[in-house]
């Protein structure tokens, strides 16, 4: 039993108030489905300030509780909270404010209806429930408390404080070693009904109350889905999106595995806005408000099948996700491998990429520009639950470094428009972007000149390598191949480029002095000018001798823009999210290709060995297509889905939307190209297309080190 309190309030504060005058990326594990009481029960985590707190909620004993509950969490109502009241061995309570954005004073959380009391679960040590206003038994809207003892005698009280859900691991796990570790913290009395309020040591009630003084709420996720025995265990970023009366924004999911998959989709935006104040009449629901999370969709995508969703269409605003002229990241967390993508059509053009599936705390955009009519956005998220500084360097070919900083709040995004900063000239330039938490970076490029190009693309992760290849590129009247690198090392390197033909022409290498890189040094040099390379398709592969460097590769045609990352890893799986093919429209305004590089031969230190590989098309009817190729070591191939007679079969048929999965028994380098300049969404220009990289998985091995895998 728990220890007596006195009597019941009938104010306007929580009963639980007047019963006594006083980051995967999260930094836990996810706990197991054997440590939960019914598998099928939703789990929810709580990161906070002292630890992660893992909770399982009672969906079937408390369905209107545990509803009301998930409102808030989607909403990302608790989001960067604070528990505002701790009764040692009694209970810890929250769900009522945050920090006011002035950085000083308290501001409460937007309240929906209340609900009907459920009592039918004991107030036992480890539970959660919900706390009500004083003398009213279906009061409950925000506030919840966990039970710091066996609090039995709650449940006579008021016909009973509903349970909703427990700790997961009980009282011997890890989320009860962070309660007890919150139990001992020290109060402070900030007036009611902050007058039994947490704060670490060393709290200086002289300069008021500071949020890194509180036990703070950073996140509050659903970390595992109702009815579903599988945690969200994979992550995928991307930190751009947006929605506006010229913009229409998809997300394509592909699964390429054998079962159902669950997922869920975060947006996260860069900045506050404005909050009003609660209404007074706790029976209104306040108005609408995005502190920074809201979950916009969850679903399933069914075994081998295409999937997604829609965030926003320019011509019809009632369907958006989100509310418009808000910048925000995207995360689509998920029970198994996905592949996802951005498809982005803003400026009358079209941009698209592959999520992000790995974070790092340094990211390479080798080929930023700024000029007029040239709008350039280097963008990151902060997936961590910590405030960062964020570092962009910038180098040029003829001049120093320039370095800015920015701070980007937890799990926001942030970013740069280049075009907006004075101390950067205009021409191209390379970017590094550092942190000591982990970001997701990319890079948004829109030229609104002329036919408005447009690009987005990852960054590259890590310190860079001596070996790259680009899988896919070619070269005609009108088209404009291009490759930049940036050495950020303080020594110098020369950069070989190598080139492979499936046409029967020999691979030819050169050493152009452009591409001589001092230290700290960068440069863009056009492939179009080199003769061999004109009207033909190719693989190229770079070398640096022992100075590890950054490339990525620019490409005009049809007259849109494409950007990729140049690859340094090569992979037995490689995902792309986004296909399409329409049968009377394909080779005429819709492309589509996936271009192969085999690298196991003598250049990467590895015996020639042919790659057996297989593309397979998942479609959103759950049909699959396989097409399978033999590529010789070193050498290249191209399948071009708007020329292939099965693919262009089943367009026929109806089926026009798929995602791809390529194969191999050997790490391979894939790259796919989307053009479709038959789509404008309400916009007059055409909307154009992307490159990427996709996802890569399975066997994944860095380019240096494939002589030491395969041998």
């Amino acid at each position: 039993m728990g220890k007596p309190k006195p009597g019941l309030g009938t104010d306007a504060v929580c009963a639980l108030e007047s019963l006594e005058a006083r980051m995967l990326l999260d930094s836990a594990p996810l706990p197991s489905v054997g440590e939960l009481l019914n598998v099928n029960n939703t789990v929810v985590r709580f990161e906070t300030s002292m630890g992660d707190i893992d909770i399982e909620l009672f969906d079937n004993a408390a369905p209107v509780t545990v509803n009301n509950f998930l409102g808030y969490v989607r909403r990302g109502d608790y989001d960067r909270t604070f528990f505002h009241r701790l009764d040692d061995d009694f209970v810890v309570q929250g769900g009522l404010s945050r920090i006011a954005p002035s950085g000083t004073g308290f501001a409460e959380i937007p309240r929906h209806p209340p609900i009907v009391n459920e009592f039918n679960q004991s107030n036992l040590q480890g539970t959660i429930a919900m706390a009500r206003v004083g003398g009213q038994v279906n009061s409950a809207t925000s506030q919840f408390f966990f039970n710091l003892a066996n609090n039995t005698f709650l449940d006579t009280v008021d016909q009973g404080f509903t349970v909703f859900g427990r700790i997961v691991g009980g009282t011997t796990g890890r989320s009860w070693m962070v309660l007890q570790d919150i139990n001992n913290m020290m109060t402070s009395n900030q007036g009611s009904p902050y007058n039994e309020l947490p704060v670490n040591t060393g709290f200086n009630a002289a300069d008021g109350v500071q949020e890194d003084e509180l036990l703070v709420i950073y996140d509050v996720e659903i970390i595992k889905p109702r009815n579903v025995a599988a945690f969200y265990t994979h992550r995928y970023y991307y930190p751009e999106g947006f929605a506006s009366g010229t913009i229409t924004e998809f997300v394509p999911i592909g699964n390429p595995g054998d079962t159902t998959v669950h997922f869920q989709a975060i947006a996260r935006a860069e900045t506050r806005q404005m909050q009003t104040a609660p209404t007074p009449d706790q029976s209104d629901t306040d108005p609408q408000f995005w502190f920074r999370d809201q979950v916009i969709r969850t679903g399933t995508v069914a075994p081998n099948t295409r999937g997604g969703f829609t965030v926003s269409r320019s011509a019809n605003p009632a369907n958006d996700l989100l509310q418009r002229d808000v910048p925000y990241a995207l995360e689509v967390w998920s029970t198994g491998p996905l592949s996802v993508n951005l498809s982005h059509y803003d400026f009358g053009t079209a941009t698209g990429e592959a999520f992000a599936t790995q974070t790092a705390t340094r990211w390479v955009l080798p080929d930023v520009r700024k000029g007029a009519d040239i709008f350039d956005f280097v963008i990151w998220q902060n997936t961590s639950d910590t405030d960062v500084t964020v570092t962009v360097q910038f180098f040029f070919e003829n001049s120093a470094p320039v370095m800015i900083s920015r701070t980007t709040e937890a799990f926001r995004r942030g970013g740069l428009a280049i075009a907006d900063i004075p101390s950067l000239p205009n021409g191209r330039m390379s970017a590094v972007v550092t942190s000591d938490q982990p970001l997701v970076a990319a890079l948004t490029h829109f030229d609104n000149s002329g036919s408005k190009a447009g690009s987005t693309a990852l960054g590259i992760r890590g310190d860079g390598s001596t070996l790259g290849v680009l899988a896919m590129g070619n070269t005609a009247t009108g088209v404009i191949d291009s490759v930049s690198f940036v050495n950020t090392n303080t020594t110098g390197a020369i950069i070989t480029l190598t080139f492979i033909f499936d046409d029967g022409s020999p691979e030819f290498s050169i050493t152009p002095p452009a591409l001589f890189l001092s230290a700290r040094d960068r440069a863009t040099f056009n492939l179009s000018t080199i003769p061999q390379l004109d009207g033909k398709t190719y693989s190229m592969r770079y070398s640096s001798g022992s100075t590890p460097i950054y490339a990525a590769s620019s490409h005009e045609e049809f007259g849109d823009g494409l950007a990729t990352p140049v690859a340094t890893h090569a992979a037995t799986n490689h995902d792309f999210a986004e296909g399409f093919m329409h049968a009377t429209r394909a080779g005429v305004d819709l492309f589509e290709r996936i271009s192969v590089f085999n690298p196991n031969y003598a250049p990467f230190g590895v015996t020639a060995t042919p790659a057996e590989v297989s593309f397979r098309l998942y479609y959103t009817d759950g049909f699959v297509l396989e097409i399978n190729q033999v590529i010789a070591g070193g050498e290249r191939f191209d399948l071009n889905l708007h020329a292939n007679a099965q693919v262009l079969a089943q367009a026929t048929g109806g089926r026009q939307f798929f995602s791809i999965e390529v194969v191999s028994d050997v790490p391979v380098v894939a790259m796919m190209r989307h053009i479709d300049n038959g789509l404008g969404f309400g916009n007059a220009d055409p909307s154009g297309g992307f490159h990427t990289l996709g996802a890569q998985r399975g066997t994944v091995v860095a380019l240096t080190e494939l002589g030491g895998t395969m041998g």
